[in-house]
């Protein structure tokens, strides 16, 4: 069976702050395990595959680097398609993963091994709708932003919405055409958001792609009529996270609020760490220190300053549990 570990409703009891460069301050779980570095590491670690994901992997190893100076870990930003056929030919240790995992991915790996790859997941990333920061538009439902980028409107609108009026904008907007920004078909973020939100329907022709988030929000800020989607991390001044409700009649939860804080934001992605681990055999020394590091209450701080949002302990042990680490020296 495909390990996919993850959580979708958090834990919000017991949880202690935690405070991410000078912002808001954000909840963590107490319960997560500590981690106590050994006396001396060594050893070469390869992380591969997503952009977004590459941010909070690039804090994890400058923190665990300064327990183990004698340590060597890149990067490579790859993204998510390359994430697991990285690890399959060994080019890299750990998989960067910001989408689902694909059967093919998962048979193909299979094949080779004769075990299939585990998929962890020590954080989550909370993916906004952006709009032009004069835009005055309160709230979007899943529904609507559907209507807005899909080609097939499976969420039940009976037409496409092309103008910010009939998103209820009123004032000189009202009768601009929307602008559709996206990025393109291969990037981890649109596959998820294709996923989640348009139900697996392909992008209307007339969605800009973009090369990458910063790009695309760069273009945003220039473009009062513009709308586009993003993890939270990519925001700018000049562009506003618009609050999202799952339904019509739902309360609009903002992306960065107490309310999201408890789990209540109904756009938020999993990002994954993908570990070939024959589950006859121990992780070497290095891949073993890493992982739990980043399931450990400092690796979880080491989220929130990245710009994501951290797990609760139950979710972590059983990370933890599924590659052998369960057990606390």
């Amino acid at each position: 069976m495909l390990k996919i570990l993850s959580i979708l409703a958090l834990s919000v009891c017991c949880l202690q702050p935690v405070v991410a460069g000078g912002q808001a301050q954000v909840m963590l779980d107490p319960n997560l395990p500590i981690y106590h570095p050994l006396v001396e590491l060594e050893g070469e670690l390869k992380l591969g595959g997503s952009n977004t994901m590459s941010h909070v992997a690039a804090v994890w190893s400058d923190s665990f680097q300064r327990f183990y100076p004698n340590a060597k870990i890149s990067i490579a930003i790859t993204g998510s398609r390359k994430a697991v056929a990285s690890v399959k030919s060994g080019q890299t240790d750990m998989g960067l993963l910001s989408r689902t995992i694909q059967q093919q991915e998962v048979a193909e790996f299979h094949q080779q091994y004769g075990h299939v790859p585990t998929v962890l997941t020590p954080c989550f990333e909370r993916t906004a709708i952006f709009v032009h920061k004069d835009n005055p538009i309160q709230g979007l439902t899943f529904a609507q932003i559907d209507a807005i980028y899909s080609s097939q409107l499976r969420r039940g609108v009976s037409k496409p919405i092309g103008n910010w009026g009939e998103l209820g904008v009123q004032g000189a907007l009202a009768a601009k055409p929307i602008s559709v920004h996206g990025r393109t078909s291969k990037t981890g973020s649109q596959v998820f958001f294709q996923e989640a939100v348009l139900l697996g329907a392909p992008l209307r022709n007339e969605v800009t792609s973009h090369s990458s988030n910063a790009d695309m929000l760069a273009t945003l800020a220039k473009d009062p009529t513009g709308i586009a989607f993003a993890g939270m991390s990519y925001g700018n001044p000049s562009v506003r996270a618009v609050p999202l409700a799952f339904a019509e009649g739902e309360p609009f939860i903002a992306a960065n609020s107490l309310e999201a804080d408890r789990g209540m934001y109904p756009l938020i992605r999993r990002l994954q760490l993908v570990v070939n681990h024959n589950p006859k055999n121990k992780l070497r020394p290095i891949e073993r220190e890493f992982i739990k590091y980043a399931f450990s209450r400092q690796g979880q701080e080491d989220v929130v300053r990245a710009g994501f949002q951290a797990i609760p302990a139950a979710p972590a042990r059983v990370a933890l549990d599924a590659v052998g680490l369960g057990v606390a020296r």
